[in-house]
């Protein structure tokens, strides 16, 4: 005997009340999307950088923190590098991203945000002048090949296309990847 929502069952009638949970998960999994159709989406960060909006892939992003006022400058470091950011007791570089790209550096608002990179062995914080959120784009609606000429062209290789409005991606691995980047010494 078995005890079920206080009243004793035999093993038989609990064994069917499993099989009649079973079919009803069943017949309610059919009913759920497809996994093709959500590896579809690809989701993105979108924040400004040099009056620009751009997307990150959000895997590329691991955080966003609030521009931090007390960052503490490191002697002989290049002027984007604006210096070392205590976080949770850990000390993250912090970088002027449009500063680095050869632009005007940002001026720190109530809008300005830094998104923390884990990347290719480099965990760094960039410095960009807003983040407007997240953003889900069809896969399909990629525009491969998308080069954009500039100071963004280094990183950006791809877009999408959403009802007509182009979305540049920012690639964070490449920018990671440059050794320029990654040479913060003078």
């Amino acid at each position: 005997m078995i005890e079920l929502n206080g009243q004793m069952i035999s093993a038989q009638e609990a064994i069917a009340v499993l099989s009649d949970i079973e079919q009803r998960s069943r017949d309610a999994a059919i009913r759920l999307p497809k996994l093709s159709q959500t590896q579809d989406i690809w989701d993105g960060l979108v924040f400004g950088v040099g009056g620009v909006r751009v997307v990150a892939a959000m895997n590329e992003v691991s955080e966003m923190l609030p521009f931090q006022e007390r960052i503490t400058r490191v002697p002989g470091a290049k002027p984007w590098m604006l210096g070392l950011a205590n976080v949770r007791s850990s000390l993250l570089p912090v970088i002027d991203l449009q500063s680095f790209l050869g632009m005007k550096a940002v001026v720190p608002s109530k809008a300005t945000r830094i998104l923390v990179l884990r990347l290719r062995g480099l965990v760094v914080g960039l410095v960009v002048p807003s983040v407007q959120g997240m953003r889900h784009f069809s896969r399909r609606d990629k525009l491969p090949n998308a080069r954009m000429k500039g100071l963004l062209g280094a990183y950006v290789y791809e877009a999408f296309n959403l009802d007509g409005d182009v979305w540049p991606v920012f690639n964070m691995h490449a920018l990671a990847a440059d050794p320029d980047f990654r040479g913060a010494a003078q």
